[in-house]
């Protein structure tokens, strides 16, 4: 009778979670015994521009299971060095294949992961991992689905992307999205339920990543019915349609959208791919901070990009002025440059775009093709001044709020990419737990 009810209320559980768009997946974690230290590496996507960060990660992990062989850091998108990209791909799907036929990864069951996460900054941000269906999420400009991409999707970044998920048996997430819980009814009440669970991991984050600890929940508890309920209840949902905004990994989230597409019609509705793994964090989370990504501009002179900048900006009453001012007064729009020991502030008092990094975007656009540089987009003022010391041109940006982060996305407005970052780069999501996709 126990084990009948037990699985009613999973089904139940189900049931509730497809109709907000939310579901309960099963989870593969490193068997008991793997070095987790060694085992979870930050997201793909930082340190694009610091190679020697991921020839440390590789130095740390040597020949023990990593998460490291299961993904393909952006910096050898670029950069590949020594073995091409399609052969670092075949080799992350050869590891996928090995973690799950030699045990190295093993089911712990289907539910979801309470996540408390300690950083430098901050001693918790609470998290919660689950999975969400990618037919009610979008991130074209003005779409009304429940799920919506936050900052503007460059659709030339998804192929490669594309190729590492079209094989992939695993998919692991550094994706997490937002939602608008000031009354804190969602996750926060989950900890309170804890004592009835022992943590399923808990270790040391390599690199000043910190600490991570995470609790499972199973399909059949309670507390995940009174988890969906909640987030059935919020304001933004009733108010705007809104439910999760993306807050870190739009394009990983595009990418699992996109290849779902290309597979829909020829697979079963449920098929795995119709899912991506998530971690979702309340925007309200005291641990939580919303920091600007800055730029940097490889192969060019101050001088030609400072003449640039006054011929683009020439109709919007640009002023420039030697040493840095504060970004954050409110008629200020502009951004900060940086280079060698100099430091000029471009303040724009006619803006066309309502944010700083939406200006210097479009500049940087039309910037490119016509000076034949690079950018990449970095987080954290000491990695710019660092770059900027080293002869290239640092672009410091300021922050945006989070009070109006919701009511932005709610309008269908699209930020510019890049725009933020949810903490410093230490601080991004390191890879734990895996799903399989297909």
């Amino acid at each position: 009778m126990s084990d009948m009810f037990n699985e009613q209320a999973a089904t139940d559980n189900s049931r509730l979670a497809a109709g907000i768009g939310v579901a309960i997946p099963e989870i593969y974690l490193p068997c008991q015994g793997t070095d987790l230290f060694r085992w979870a590496v930050v997201a793909c996507d930082q340190f694009t521009s610091q190679p020697e960060y991921w020839q440390n990660v590789a130095s740390i992990v040597g020949s023990a299971p990593s998460t490291r062989r299961l993904i393909l850091p952006e910096l050898f998108l670029d950069h590949p060095g020594d073995l091409p990209v399609t052969d670092r791909i075949r080799e992350i799907n050869r590891s996928m294949l090995q973690y799950l036929s030699d045990g190295t990864l093993a089911s712990v069951g289907s539910g979801w992961i309470v996540i408390d996460r300690e950083t430098g900054r901050h001693t918790s941000r609470k998290g919660l991992l689950l999975a969400v269906d990618l037919d009610r999420y979008a991130f074209e400009p003005g779409n009304r689905q429940p799920i919506r991409a936050t900052e503007e999707t460059v659709l030339d970044r998804l192929p490669p992307r594309l190729e590492i998920r079209r094989e992939a048996p695993l998919e692991l997430p550094h994706v997490q999205l937002l939602i608008d819980d000031p009354a804190k009814t969602v996750i926060e009440p989950l900890f309170d339920a804890l004592a009835a669970f022992s943590p399923i991991y808990d270790t040391p984050l390599m690199l000043e990543g910190g600490r991570v600890r995470g609790w499972m929940i199973p399909e059949d508890s309670p507390f995940i019915r009174q988890g969906l309920l909640a987030m059935a209840d919020l304001d933004s949902l009733h108010r705007y349609g809104l439910l999760f905004a993306v807050g870190d990994g739009n394009h990983s989230l595009a990418t699992a959208k996109a290849h779902w597409q290309q597979m829909r019609d020829q697979v079963p509705a449920d098929h795995p791919a119709r899912f991506a793994l998530v971690e979702l964090i309340n925007i309200h989370d005291a641990g939580l901070d919303f920091q600007p990504i800055h730029r940097v501009v490889f192969d060019l002179d101050p001088a030609v990009f400072l003449a640039r900048a006054k011929k683009f900006f020439a109709g919007q009453d640009l002023v420039v002025s030697q040493g840095r001012q504060d970004l954050h007064w409110p008629d200020k729009h502009g951004f900060s440059l940086l280079w060698q020991e100099q430091t000029w502030s471009l303040a724009i008092r006619k803006p066309k775009r309502g944010l700083s990094a939406g200006s210097l975007q479009d500049f940087l656009d039309h910037l490119v093709p016509e000076e034949n540089c690079r950018i990449d987009y970095i987080h954290g003022t000491d990695v710019i001044q660092d770059l900027a010391r080293q002869g290239h041109l640092g672009l410091l940006l300021p922050s945006i709020e989070k009070s109006s982060f919701f009511a932005t996305i709610a309008r269908g407005d699209i930020l510019p990419r890049k725009t933020f970052s949810m903490g410093e780069a230490e601080e991004k999501r390191y890879y734990m737990e895996c799903r399989k996709i297909c």
